[in-house]
Formats: C-alpha cells, structure tokens, sequence
C-alpha cells in the first residue's frame, strides 16, 4: 500500500484531498453534483509519501505573507506521532518533514492546527491533539519552535477543536469538537448520542483549563444517534455584510456518510 497526500493549487491557496474517491453521488440523499479530482494530476503536489503507511487528515494554516502554509497530520488513519512540514510558495513544494518536541509523537489523533490573535495583537500558533486527555502546544514564531503537548484541562474529545473561528470581539475565538461519550471523560463509555461541544474564549485562555459546554446533540434534532450514522465533524465559520451583525455558521457531516449533514446558524 502506498499512499500519499496530494494538493490541488487554487491559486495560492491548497485543497488537501486523499487519492481515495469518495462516491457520495452514489447516495440518493445528496443532490449536489460532485467532481473528482483524483485523476488531475497536472494540478496536484505530492506532500508526502511513504511506503506501507497511510497518510492523511491534514490540518494547514495560511500565514499573513499569503504564502507560507503550515500543516500537520498523523502517521495513520486518524492517529499516530505528528509529523510537521511548511511551503513557502503556496503549497507548490514541501520542505522535509521539520523536527517536532518529542512528545509530539504520543498523539492519539489527529492533530488541528490554527491561528490566534490576542487583544493586543499577539500571534500564535495553537495546535491541539484530542481523545483524552485533550492537550496543546503553541507556536510564538510562527511555526519556527514549537512547545511539547500538553494537558490543557480535565477533559477531551474527538478531534480536538475540529474549528476555531474569530468572534466579533478581538481576541475571542469559538472553538469546537464532539464526543460520543468515549473521550470526554477519563474513563468514559460510548453512548450512541454524539454531542457538539464549544468553548468562546481568548487565546490566553485556551491555554489555561477552560471546560468546554455542549451546544447540540444529534439526538436533539431527531437524528438516530448511531455511531455509524451521525457523528458530528465539525467545521465553522463566519461572514460580515450583515449590518452590524456576523453570522456564525457550523457544518456538521455524517461520518459514514449514511445521512445528510447538518448546519446550525448563530
């Protein structure tokens, strides 16, 4: 098996994409017309590749300069040691995979990475790596160093925080994840239900223990609940042009595939 991470070039701007099709027009309930991309190779970048392992879920971050991008991404299929690498033409090369903290290699899932301003306009790089305990390490230079994991809070989750968006406030950030009951906790259980967890707070915050409140469940909008069916992946963002208001909106996608995803509005 030899698998690979590929990028498609808009721009300047990559969409990471796996070379693995993903057939959702075979599923009666989804409409939207789709187009593959696995066969373009004239605009695809090879990230990474090595033999036997797969390669995959990657997070990326676009710098202010508009063209360096920052990514991290497990060595397996949604867990595994971190590995770190940056382009600085826009994703059309790669440097080497980069020297980590050691720790980074006892991650249990797949990592997120974001960008954070505080208040007084103070840049980080946050990177969080979930199931329990959630833990973070942070960037003050851009990605240049970077600090050990570490446990940030009594709690953790699946794919920890999936989204991290800006609130109107400078320096405030919506933050997002879900569990099933399995990673919240310690010593947790599945329960079927899965639940969509938040937290708005500064980044100074982040870094200290912040416990994070569930907004939604995918039982409370009549969904079955089933592992298999409805677990909730996050993905949020914002868009002005509103007045004086911003309107946050949330995705959620089935994991399986099974069922139509689900969006809420703010």
């Amino acid at each position: 098996m030899n698998r690979r991470i590929i990028t498609r070039r808009l721009g300047i701007s990559p969409i990471f994409v796996l070379t693995i099709s993903a057939a959702l027009g075979q599923h009666s309930f989804f409409k939207i017309p789709t187009i593959d991309l696995d066969d373009r190779t004239d605009i695809q970048v090879v990230v990474d590749r090595e033999k036997g392992v797969y390669l995959g879920h990657p997070t990326t971050v676009l710098l202010e300069d508009g063209k360096t991008i920052l990514t991290v991404y497990p060595k397996g299929h949604g867990k595994g040691a971190i590995v770190y690498k940056r382009s600085e033409d826009g994703g059309r090369t790669w440097s080497d995979r980069l020297p980590v903290p050691e720790n980074w290699s006892t991650s249990k899932e797949v990592p997120t990475l974001h960008r954070v301003i505080d208040r007084d306009g103070k840049k980080r790089l946050i990177m969080w790596s979930g199931l329990y305990p959630a833990r973070l390490a942070v960037s003050e230079d851009d990605g240049s160093t970077w600090s050990p994991l570490e446990q940030v809070g009594d709690w953790g989750g699946i794919v920890v925080m999936g989204s991290v968006v800006p609130l109107k406030t400078p320096g405030r950030y919506l933050a997002m994840f879900h569990d099933d009951g399995r990673f919240f906790t310690e010593n947790g259980s599945g329960t079927g239900i899965f639940t969509l967890y938040q937290t708005a707070a500064s980044p100074g915050r982040f870094l200290r223990r912040s416990l994070p409140i569930p907004p939604y469940t995918s039982a409370s909008r009549g969904l079955s609940g089933h592992r298999t069916g409805n677990t909730l992946r996050p993905s949020s963002g914002r868009t002005a042009g509103l007045g004086t208001h911003i309107l946050c909106f949330h995705l959620m996608r089935a994991n399986r595939g099974r069922h139509p995803g689900n969006c809420l509005w703010n």
